[in-house]
């Protein structure tokens, strides 16, 4: 690591010097000239290590496959669950609203399965009207929607 060391510390020193020469030749008749020389020193500093052997990179060994801990997986779905269910809501509560009945709360209860796929297991509504209520979700949602009273 001490030969990848000096061969920064090279590169570096190289490069201040290229800079502070290319500003005092600049308004010479040999600028393009001493700029091609300079460009020529960095290239032999930089390719110096490597043909020395100073400097050896290896790079990590990348599996393919990166395994998804149970716990994110676990984090993601609660997560997913929550904002789905916060949507769904909204969209319900417009719903009601729009049917002209009071509604004070909708809880959905989401489950995602194994294999990924999702689905609505309860909504549960504080409404004073709870039978409208309960027929406007049904016809959102779907028939066998299981709508629970929240105000028993």
């Amino acid at each position: 690591m001490e030969g990848f060391g000096n061969a920064v510390k090279a590169i570096c020193i190289t490069s201040a010097a290229v800079c502070l020469l290319e500003h005092l030749v600049d308004g010479t008749r040999l600028r393009y000239q001493m700029k091609l020389l300079l460009n020529l020193i960095m290239a032999v500093v930089v390719i110096m290590p490597f043909v020395k052997g100073g400097a050896s990179f290896e790079l990590p060994e990348i599996s393919t496959r990166q395994p998804v801990s149970d716990t994110a997986l676990e984090l993601y779905n609660r997560r997913l669950c929550r904002e789905m269910a916060d949507n769904i809501g909204g969209v319900l509560y417009s719903q009601i609203a729009a049917q002209g009945i009071l509604c004070e709360k909708i809880d959905i209860e989401i489950n995602i399965s194994e294999d990924g796929s999702i689905f609505i297991s309860k909504v549960t509504v504080s409404a004073e009207d709870f039978g409208a209520v309960a027929e406007v979700i049904r016809n959102s949602l779907g028939k066998e929607t299981e709508v629970v009273n929240g105000n028993i």
